[in-house]
């Protein structure tokens, strides 16, 4: 066991100096996967309330800062906003997609 370990670079959870704080902690980098997922939302929703409102809000319009190539939504109301989010969060394809927009609707919420 000792050896296959030493090999692949993993710790044994048997050695005392094994560290287990939090296994589903997301670094940046990492992929999103369903453990991750609130780590992700957390760190995202931080750096969004970081950059504060106004970040989003451009040539009189509010954007979705990871639907680049079609911005959406369209008419740029800040609560069209809210719904495209909210909307993405629940039903998107991709973990990571549903992630980012529930941080956006955790950090920038109800006006």
């Amino acid at each position: 066991m000792k050896r296959k370990l030493a090999k692949t670079g993993f710790k044994s959870p048997y050695d005392s100096d094994y560290d287990d704080d939090d296994p589903y902690e997301y670094n940046s980098g990492d992929d999103v996967e369903d453990g991750n997922e609130e780590s992700f939302i957390e760190k995202e929703a931080q750096k969004i309330r970081e950059k504060g409102k106004a970040a989003y809000f451009k040539r009189g319009m509010f954007r979705c800062p990871y639907c680049t190539t079609k911005p959406k939504p369209k008419d740029g109301i800040y609560e069209h906003l809210m719904s495209h989010a909210r909307g993405l969060s629940t039903s998107a394809a991709e973990i990571k997609t549903r992630a980012e927009h529930a941080a956006l609707l955790k950090a920038l919420g109800p006006i």
